[in-house]
């Protein structure tokens, strides 16, 4: 269920990508109709159960997140006063157990940062990652840069005729070829997906005509690569790629309306 929700939301964000305002009345007139289209019955008692549940779910991770950052503001300013004591006496078992308590605290981190923004199918950033983490807080650039969108163009074939295991194997396999790639270009870059079956990748040192040369070396690996199910299934599939060049300070919308100008001109 959780994935039939994110699928119809994520359709209602493309739809609604090149508009400045959005009321809630028109997010959710779109929601419905994209809900209506991939036949999903919205009143239905055990959607409404289940959509609350990841609702809630979503709200615990949130809770969690603060907590988290409020527990880890009182633990750091007790560290540095009990560091400050410390090396007044030259007391060094408290300072390695402090040096640790600081260690374990920064897993947590981590951890919980990666349950928010990372994609749990793939490894890469989240959409979310994008917005939050990315841009600056009026969802501008804070560097130049070039960004490419991907789109696996068969997810959706592949899905419906052979299933979700398949499909997402796919995702898997994709996402792990471009980042293998792009390290051994020795690429400075940020991979997020962005809607099921696509994924934008943020490259800041390079320019327009390298990362086209890039694009095209990736396109012709992968048009000579195969996916083989352990049932002995192999899959081709298809991509389309497109890539545009972003200032500082400029405004990712209106990035983002050109990369999917362009996929939508296909």
């Amino acid at each position: 269920m959780k994935k039939e929700l994110k699928k119809i939301t994520n359709l209602t964000i493309n739809d609604l990508l090149n508009k400045d305002v959005i009321m809630p009345s028109i997010y959710f007139e779109k929601f419905n109709k994209n809900a209506r289209t991939l036949e999903i019955n919205l009143s239905d008692s055990s959607f409404n159960k289940e959509l609350n549940q990841i609702i809630i779910e979503d709200f615990n991770s949130i809770e969690d997140y603060m907590g988290n950052i409020i527990s880890s503001t009182e633990t750091i300013g007790k560290a540095a006063k009990d560091t400050k004591t410390a090396l007044l006496n030259k007391d060094i078992d408290t300072l390695s157990a402090i040096y640790n308590q600081m260690q374990n605290l920064e897993k947590e981190l981590k951890n919980l940062n990666k349950k928010l923004f990372v994609d749990e199918l793939t490894n890469v950033q989240n959409r979310k990652w994008i917005y939050n983490k990315f841009l600056n807080d009026d969802a501008t650039f804070n560097e130049n840069g070039i960004a490419i969108l991907i789109d696996v163009n068969d997810y959706s074939y592949i899905q419906s005729e052979y299933g979700d295991l398949l499909a997402d194997n796919l995702l898997i396999f994709i996402s792990n070829f471009l980042k293998k790639n792009l390290i051994e270009d020795d690429c400075k870059f940020k991979i997020a997906r962005f809607f099921d079956n696509q994924f934008i990748i943020f490259v800041s040192d390079k320019s327009e005509k390298e990362c086209k040369t890039l694009v095209n070396n990736i396109k012709q690996l992968l048009s000579n690569t195969t996916l083989k199910s352990n049932s002995g299934l192999v899959i081709k599939a298809n991509y389309e790629y497109y890539l545009t060049a972003y200032m500082k300070n400029q405004d990712s919308k209106d990035i983002l309306e050109s990369l999917f100008a362009q996929l939508k001109e296909e």
